[in-house]
C-alpha cells in the first residue's frame, strides 16, 4: 500500500470517528458561519505563532466555514490586568469586554487559571467568584461559551517534587472550575489528565519548551482535546494527523495564511504605538488611531481567502 493510500485510509477512519471512541460525549460543536473567539492569557496569545489549533478545528470541521479571533494575551488574568497598559486594572477589564464585543462571537473559548499553580487554596473562591462575574459580563444572546481548564507544569527546569506540588494545586482550581461550569451549564475541556494521557500514549518526551509554554507538540496535543470535546479527533494509532510529513506538505497553504491572518490582526488588535494611539499621550499622535481601523477589511480579505483554501485543501483529506 502506497504511503498516499495509507494516509487517505487513516483520514478517513478520523473523520468518521466520533468521541465516542473514547466513550465521551460531544459537549459543543462548531456550526456554519460561527465567529470563534478565543479569549486568555500566554498559552492563547502563543497560539498566534502556531495557529495549530485553528488548524485542528479547521481539519476537524472541513466543510463548516467560520473565522477565528485570537485575543489572548501575555500574562494576562481574569480582571483583565495585563491589558491595562499604563491605566488601572478596570481599564484593562474595559479593554476585554471591548474586544470580545467588537468581534460579537457566537462561540467563545475562554481559558484562564494557569497562574493557579502559584496561587493557594485560600485565594479559590475569589478566583472563581471573578471568573463568574467574567462569564456573567460576557454572555450574549445567541453565543455559547466553552470554558477550557489550565493545563499542568512539566518538570523540565523545576524538580519533579515542586512541579507535583504546583499540579496538585493546579487540579484543585481545575475542579473548582468545572464545577462552576456544571453550576452555570457551561461547556467545559479538560486539558490537565486528557493532555498527561495523550503524551503517554503519543510517547512524547515534552509538550512544553519550558515545563509551562506550549511546543509545537503541545498545541497538537490541545488540538486533539479540543477536537476530541467537540466529536471529532484527528488521531489514530498513536499518530497525530497534523504530524504526518504529507498532511502537513498538503495543509501548508492553509498554515501559513492562518498565520498572516493572526500577524494581520495582532496589529489591529495590539497596535504597537497604542500609547500614542489611544492611551495617555494620545494628543501627540491620536489622530492616526483611525488607522487602526483600515486593518478590518485587511483581515476580512486575509480570512475569506483562509476559508476558501480550507475549503479546497482539507477535505481531500477526508474522503
Amino acid at each position: 500500500m502506497s504511503a498516499l493510500l495509507r494516509c487517505t485510509l487513516l483520514v478517513l477512519v478520523l473523520f468518521n470517528t466520533t468521541s465516542a471512541l473514547n466513550g465521551a460525549e460531544a459537549t459543543w460543536t462548531i456550526q456554519p458561519g460561527d465567529r470563534i473567539v478565543f479569549l486568555g492569557g500566554t498559552f492563547v496569545e502563543r497560539e498566534n505563532s502556531y495557529g495549530l489549533i485553528e488548524l485542528s478545528l479547521r481539519t476537524a470541521f472541513p466543510k463548516t466555514p467560520f473565522t477565528f479571533r485570537n485575543l489572548g494575551w501575555s500574562g494576562d488574568n481574569i480582571q483583565g490586568e495585563s491589558r491595562a497598559y499604563f491605566g488601572p486594572v478596570a481599564d484593562g477589564y474595559k479593554h476585554l469586554l471591548e474586544y470580545v464585543t467588537a468581534n460579537n462571537p457566537t462561540l467563545l473559548l475562554v481559558c484562564y487559571g494557569q497562574h493557579a499553580a502559584f496561587t493557594t487554596l485560600e485565594q479559590q473562591a475569589d478566583f472563581i467568584a471573578a471568573y463568574e462575574k467574567l462569564l456573567q459580563d460576557l454572555a450574549a444572546p445567541d453565543r455559547r461559551i466553552v470554558v477550557v481548564g489550565p493545563p499542568l507544569h512539566e518538570a523540565v527546569f523545576v524538580p519533579e517534587s515542586v512541579v507535583s506540588q504546583r499540579n496538585a494545586m493546579t487540579q484543585h482550581y481545575v475542579n473548582a472550575i468545572s464545577e462552576m461550569c456544571a453550576r452555570r451549564n457551561i461547556a467545559f475541556v479538560d486539558l490537565s489528565s486528557p493532555l498527561e494521557q495523550l503524551k503517554q500514549e503519543a510517547g512524547l518526551k515534552q509538550l512544553t519548551e519550558n515545563g509551562i509554554h506550549f511546543n509545537r507538540d503541545g498545541y497538537i496535543a490541545v488540538g486533539e482535546v479540543l477536537c476530541r470535546s467537540a466529536g471529532k479527533t484527528l488521531r489514530h494509532e498513536g499518530e497525530f494527523l497534523l504530524q504526518d510529513s504529507q498532511f502537513q506538505a498538503a495543509a501548508a497553504p492553509v498554515t501559513e495564511q492562518i498565520l498572516w491572518k493572526n500577524e494581520l490582526y495582532f496589529h489591529r488588535f495590539r497596535p504597537q504605538n497604542e500609547t500614542y494611539l489611544r492611551g495617555f499621550r494620545k494628543h501627540e499622535q491620536g489622530q492616526n488611531a483611525r488607522e487602526i481601523y483600515e486593518f478590518d477589511a485587511i483581515v476580512d480579505s486575509a480570512e475569506q481567502k483562509l476559508q476558501s483554501l480550507a475549503e479546497k485543501t482539507l477535505p481531500d483529506w477526508s474522503r
